[in-house]
This record gives structure tokens, sequence and C-alpha cells, in this order.
């Protein structure tokens, strides 16, 4: 008997407290949200910050690696300075001792060593007074290196009467080792002391060429006085005295003027920023080991972000300072071949690294002109399967297991080729290992059929053994399957019709947690010498034999294959002999996946978007057709803009709310994705701060992802585009 429904309506109560309970809930999700944005804001903040820092610490090592190069290069200039005064101080000696007058005697020396610059030679007497080879007579502007300094050779900074008085000049005196009555053309005196002086002007040129002149240059004492200071750029520190200008100029990141006053008395190597007349500059000092003085620049901090050449990264930066240190260098050794033919050894030295460089230079070229067989293997496979797909075009299923591996060798490729854009990266350790469900089985299954795929017109034995019992893993399948597919391809590549390749997968170890495998890779190829073996993981590697380079390649599969490999916590080894083949071992260990899960991807394509209005910019004829198919086949209404101006002005001229989320092409005519999306962002509507907008765009390095992010977008999808990560950001930003 059918019982009556006594509660088909609601009471008053009840739907109260639902009210509040979904009001609550409302609430909940408000403050996550909240602390979310927040949480966000905090990271982004961050990691501004820590960038920030990075490329202050970066900019200082830079700076500091210049200042001591140049520093370097005024005590050369010194001490070989020094080496012709007592040279030439001694012919001088030898000439008055001989009963010469003083302005014959430094002519006499002069001509018999060939030195043109004679005037800058001169004697001083007890009382200051010089006597030049042209008979200028004048006293000394600063007198305590004669009267009070009591060593017998000190350099110090003056202008001379006789000279250029507006150029200031390096003095470098000597005691003579006894004093010499001697004639001079105004009268007779006691001459003490034989001085040299040397233009600073020309000193300056050498060490502020190094920033292209766009520096101010000093010259200070432990005491911190300017004994010398000149200017590329607007002269910044006046006074006569360095040290009270760090107490009036700020620092961004703390150093207190005592910490830098105490380094520059002790003559230490620094760099530090400050702030100048609501300018940022950089201030960078390094010791003159061979005058107890610092050398000191001040340069504009716009002028070294562009040396460091804004987007470029670590790596341009790196060739940068590889470059200005090079500079140095080569400015160096001119000036000592110049200066004196002492310089060859560092001419020769300058070549070796030019020789090492042009060898760098032809690796590099050798890369980009031989097609990688990391690039054909998976391009191979994909050509294989779509031939079998279409002589198969009557049997779906096998068209449809052929398509499923041409998607897998297509997803490969597309892996490789952002590894080789992004060469720089892998070269310096960046790659990174990230861990996900798979199944190991379905992996292997996977490089085997690539590998196949390749096989088509070949009469080659490929065998494929899997022995595995924990096969639901925790496995980075992009580094792995580039793994086995390099050496699997290298075993194809390098044997011939008639010979064979087996692939072994066995799991040997494990606990609880964990699980391992020896991948075994075995062919019966042409093998390696003993000599090369050595080498194979080294970068750009290739065995130079008549038989060997007819196969062309990058000589790099090996290097990444072992740099991958120790990355995910493994070991590799190669056994091989020429003319026998070659086996190689990959040992890695794996984290048991414990969980039972679907298939996610099957989960992803059968997402309902039923209800969720999209603004698809692209500007691809092509890539419109297949965005708007699939996404209408799951659902969703899809409206197209072929430009950033025609998403810009539909998106204005709808009321708020008509989209729910924004697909938008970075590269598109007339106005780009980027400048779309901030011209979205600043509209006066409620909508337009909070609807979420996804790039899709080929541009896929780190900057461009935060440029994206910069220009108010809220995810970055690379391409080509994988329906089902479009899909799956759809759905989280619109979760209905």
């Amino acid at each position: 008997m059918k019982q009556p429904n006594e509660n088909r309506t609601a009471s008053p109560e009840s739907a109260a407290v639902e009210a509040k309970r979904r009001a609550g809930g409302r609430r909940i999700v408000l403050w996550t949200a909240v602390a979310v944005l927040l949480l966000a804001a905090a990271g982004i903040i961050l990691l501004r910050n820590s960038i920030s820092r990075a490329l202050y610490d970066e900019r200082r090592t830079m700076l500091t690696l210049v200042t001591e190069t140049a520093a370097d290069i005024v005590n050369e200039n010194i001490s070989m300075e020094w080496n012709q005064v007592e040279i030439i101080g001694r012919v001088v000696t030898d000439a008055l001792q001989g009963g010469a007058a003083a302005e014959e005697a430094i002519r006499q020396s002069c001509e018999l060593l060939a030195i043109e610059a004679e005037e800058y030679f001169f004697l001083v007497d007890e009382n200051g007074k010089y006597y030049a080879s042209d008979g200028t007579y004048g006293k000394m502007t600063d007198l305590t290196p004669f009267t009070s300094d009591t060593a017998d050779r000190t350099e110090y900074i003056a202008t001379l009467p006789h000279l250029d008085p507006t150029i200031t000049n390096l003095i470098f005196r000597e005691r003579l080792v006894e004093p010499i009555r001697v004639q001079t053309e105004h009268g007779e005196t006691e001459v003490r002391y034989f001085a040299y002086a040397h233009s600073l002007a020309e000193l300056r040129e050498k060490v502020s060429n190094l920033f292209a002149g766009a520096t101010n240059v000093f010259i200070y004492d432990e005491s911190g006085a300017m004994l010398y200071k000149e200017f590329g750029i607007r002269l910044l520190l006046e006074g006569y005295n360095i040290y009270p200008k760090f107490a009036l100029s700020g620092r961004p990141y703390g150093e207190d003027p005592e910490t830098l006053i105490a380094a520059c008395k002790n003559r230490e190597s620094l760099t530090v920023e400050l702030t100048i007349t609501d300018e940022e500059y950089y201030f960078c000092s390094a010791p003159l080991d061979a005058a107890d003085w610092s050398l000191a620049f001040i340069v504009q901090e716009a002028y070294i972000g562009d040396m460091q050449g804004g987007g470029l990264g670590r790596v341009v930066l790196s060739v940068s300072v590889l470059v200005i240190l090079m500079g140095a260098l080569v400015v160096a050794v001119v000036a000592a071949v110049l200066r004196r033919r002492a310089g060859e050894r560092r001419l020769a030295e300058s070549e070796q690294v030019a020789a090492a460089l042009a060898e760098a230079s032809r690796a590099k070229s050798d890369f980009l002109s031989n097609m990688s067989h990391d690039i054909r293997t998976p391009i191979n496979g994909i050509m294989g399967m779509t031939t079998i797909a279409m002589s198969a075009a009557d049997n779906p299923d096998k068209v449809r297991s052929c398509l499923g591996k041409i998607d897998g060798a297509s997803h490969h490729l597309l892996s490789l080729i952002n590894d080789v854009l992004d060469m720089s990266r892998i070269e310096r350790g960046k790659t990174t290992i990230h861990t996900d469900r798979a199944d190991i089985r379905a992996l292997c299954d996977n490089c085997g059929s690539i590998i196949r795929g390749q096989l088509v017109g070949r009469t080659l034995d490929f065998e494929m053994h899997i022995d595995a019992q924990d096969t639901r893993l925790y496995i980075d399948e992009l580094h792995l399957r580039r793994v086995l597919i390099n050496i699997l391809g290298n075993a194809i590549k390098f044997t011939r019709d008639g010979g064979s390749v087996t692939f072994l997968c066995r799991q040997t170890d494990g606990d609880e947690q964990t699980a391992q495998y020896r991948f075994e890779i075995r062919d019966t190829g042409i093998g390696m010498s003993p000599e090369f073996r050595e080498h194979i993981f080294e970068a750009f590697s290739q065995e130079e034999t008549g038989e060997r380079t007819q196969y062309k390649g990058t000589g790099l599969g090996m290097a990444i294959t072992k740099q991958l490999v120790e990355l995910m916590g493994g070991t590799i080894e190669v056994e091989s002999e020429k003319g026998r083949g070659s086996c190689f071992v990959v040992t890695l260990s794996f984290e048991k996946d414990l969980s039972v899960t679907e298939d996610r991807s099957d989960a992803v394509l059968s997402t309902n978007l039923r209800g969720v209005r999209i603004l698809l910019a692209e500007d691809n004829e092509l890539n419109m057709e297949i965005a708007t198919e699939l996404l209408t086949e799951a659902g969703a209404e899809v409206d197209p803009a072929v430009d950033g101006q025609e998403a810009f002005e539909r998106f204005r001229s709808q009321p708020a709310g008509r989209y729910d989320i924004i697909l938008m092409d970075i590269m598109m005519p007339r106005m780009t994705g980027l400048e779309a999306a901030g011209a979205i962002r600043r509209l006066e509507r409620p909508d337009a701060q909070t609807i979420p907008i996804v790039a899709m765009t080929a541009n896929a390095f780190d900057e461009d992802v935060r440029a994206s992010r910069e220009a108010g977008m809220n995810a970055h999808l690379s391409k080509p585009i994988d329906i089902r990560e479009v899909i799956r950001a759809v759905a989280s930003f619109c979760k209905k």
C-alpha cells in the first residue's frame, strides 16, 4: 500500500536553516577567495622581491669583476711606469755625475732610450723646485713628497704648470741614491729627486671604456679623499671626500654607511647601489695594490640594465660579463704591447681563449646545421604510423590505434622542440623533474610504438619484454620517455638491416613505497671504440670515423640523457664493442601509486561545459575552427574574434556577465592579446577585473608567461594546444 508523503512541502523553520547554511557557505567561499588572493599577492610580491634581489646580486657580481679588471689595468700601468722611471733614472744619474746640466741630462737620456715625451721627465731639488728638459723652471704644487716624505719612491697625483694645467697627472717620484750638485739654466742647485708625469686622462680612457664612457671615475685614499675625479656623465659626487656621500644616498638593500666606509678603508672590492638626486647608480670600488689607493666608478643603473639585455636572462648576462672581461683582457694586452713588448705572454693567452671560443662556436654551428636524430625519431614514428593508418583506412580500430600512437609521438616531438629552444636552461641544469601518476607498462608500450613506426621499410628485428608487478607509479613521463626514445633511437640508427634491437623493462627491487626498475636496450649495431666510450656522455661528442659519421646527429642526445637520468635520481651505464654492438642500462626508482584512479584524459574529455559562454580570440582560421568545434562539442557557447581589437570591442559591447571566460591568442594583428587583456582590465565595469583570461600562444618561455601575467591574464597555455588542457582550464575557472 502506498504511504502518504507527509513532508512534500518544507516547513518555514527548515527553509530558514537552509538559507542560513547557504549564506554561511557563501561567506566561507568569499573568505577563502580573499585568503587565496592575499596569499597570491604575497607570493607575487615575494617573488618580485626575490627576482629583484637576485638581479641586484647578479649586477653587483658583474660590476665587481669589471672594476677589479679595471684596477688590474691601472696596477699594470703603474708597475710598467715605475720600471721606466727606474731605467731612465739610472741613465740620468750617470749623465749628471758625468757633469751634464740638469736639462741636458734629461734630453740625452731620452734620446739614448728613444723616448719622445721628454717633457714628462724632470729633476727636483731639496726645495721642491723642478727642472724640465725644455728649460722650464717651477715649483711643485704639492711639496709633501719632496720635503716630508722619507720614502725612496712614491707616487702622487698633481698638475704641473709647465704642462697643460687642466690635465691631472700621476707623478712617480724616485729619490736619487745621493744628492748631486748640478748646473741648471737658472743656476746651481742640489738635485735630490727624479720624477716622471703620466697623464691620468689617458689612463681614464682605458678603464672608462669598459662602461663606454658612461661613468664617473675616482681615485681616493684610505681617508676617502678624492685624489682624482673625472666624469663621462654629469659629475655626481661633488666635494673632496667620498665617505660623507654614503650617509646622504639611499640604499635599497640596507647596507649601512659605517659598513661601506669600513670596507673602503680596508681596501676591499665592493659594489653597492646608491640613490643620488632621485636616480639609481652603482658605486664600484677596487684596491690599487701598486699605489695604496682605490679605484672607484659610479655607473648609471639604467646603463647596467642595457648591458644585461633585459629579458634575455642569465645566459645573456653571463655572456655579457664574459665579453666585458675578455674586452678588459684585450685592452690590458694591447696596452702592455704598446708600452712594452713584455706583453707577449698575455697576447698568447688571449689567442688561446679565442681558439677555445672558436671551437665552442664550431660545436654550436654543428649543432644548428645537423638535423638531430632526437627530433627525427618521433617524426619518423609519426610518418610510419600515418602510412599504416592510410593503408588501413577501412579498419577503424587500426586507424584509431595508429592515431593514438601518433598522438603520443607528437607530444614527445613537442617536448623535444621545447628543450631545443630552451637549450641554455638544460645546459645549466635548470630542467626540473615533475612526477605524476602513470602506468610504466603503457609508457614502455608507447615508446615501443614510436620505435616500431620508425622501422617501417627496414628489416630490423625489434623485441620488447616488460616484466613488471607494480605498474602504477609516480613518473616524470616526459623525461623518462625522452631517455628511452633517445637510447632506442640510437640503437635503431646505428644498427644495420638484418640486425636486432632488444628493449627489456624489468622490476628488480623495491619495498612497500618504492619500486626499482632496470631498463636495458641492447643492439647488434656498429658499437663504439673504448676511447669514445669514455666521452659518450659529453655534450657535442661524436666518434669521428668514416663509418660512424654517415649518421648525422647533434652529439647532444646522450649528454641530455645522462643529465635527465641523474635528475631523476638514477644511473646509466654502457657497454660496447666496436663492430659487435652496445648495451645501455638505466636504473631508476619510482614511488608507487597506491591509489586507484580513473583515466583522467577520458574524464577531462567528458567534462560538460554546458552553459559556459566563451569569447575566443584567434587570428588563425584553422586553429579557430578546431577550438570552436571541440569546445562546442563539450557543450560550451563560443563567440569568435579574429584579433585583439575585435575581442575587446565584443567584450565592451556586451552586458556585464555575458562571458564566463576569455581564451586569448597573443600574436594577433591590430591589437595583440597582451594589449587586449590590458584594455579589458581597465574597463570600468564589474566583470572587467574578475573574468578569467587564459593565454593560448606559441610563446612558451618563462618571460612570456610572466608577460601574460603582468598583462592581467590568469593562466597560460602553450601551443600546439592540447584540447584536454583547454577544457580542464575552462572547467577550473567556470565551475557551475
